[in-house]
């Protein structure tokens, strides 16, 4: 009993998120989930000469409107995952940053990561939060237009970013 109590005691407040630590490693078993059920949402392409499996959200590319989404690059060899955003989505025009516009009606910028894997990991975790938060998020140009993304891309990009922690393990 004396156990449990202290077990109970030395418990921390919160427990960290998983999400929050860097990972690329996926296993077979969430793989096996993503294959036989949640690549049917995606479309599929190698890269690489072969080595990497890339999926990109199918719903995201219903409409012409400019939007932010996601590559999943599965490296079947090594049982890794990587998340990229895919700039092909800014064919428009140069892209500053990201807008957040929060519920205090705050906005703030994120920019744009650079090409390493845990640059973008950290980026895509990021976006994830603001959008669990119900947060907006739009493109900012570098001619300073912005394009808010609508509630079905919002959707979309939050599935895509659900699909990619899960398969890495941090959901």
């Amino acid at each position: 009993m004396g156990m449990v109590i202290l077990v109970v005691v030395t418990q921390p407040d919160e427990r960290p998120e998983k999400i929050d630590i860097v990972g690329f490693d996926t296993t077979e078993s969430a793989e096996l989930y993503f294959k036989n059920m949640r690549s049917f949402y995606y479309s599929k392409s190698e890269e690489g000469g072969g080595i990497f499996e890339v999926y990109r959200y199918k719903a995201i590319f219903e409409d012409d409107m400019p939007t932010v989404h996601f590559a999943i690059y599965n490296n079947w060899r090594t049982n890794e995952a990587f998340i990229r955003i895919d700039t092909a989505a800014f064919e428009n025009g140069t892209v500053e940053a990201l807008r957040i516009d929060s519920a205090e009606m705050v906005r703030r910028s994120i920019i744009l990561p650079d090409f390493q894997n845990e640059s973008q990991y950290a980026f895509a975790r990021d976006i994830y939060k603001i959008l669990e938060r119900k947060e907006r998020l739009g493109i900012l140009y570098k001619d300073n237009t912005e394009v808010w993304l609508t509630e079905s891309q919002v959707k979309s990009l939050k599935q895509c970013l659900k699909d990619y922690f899960r398969l890495v393990g941090k959901l």
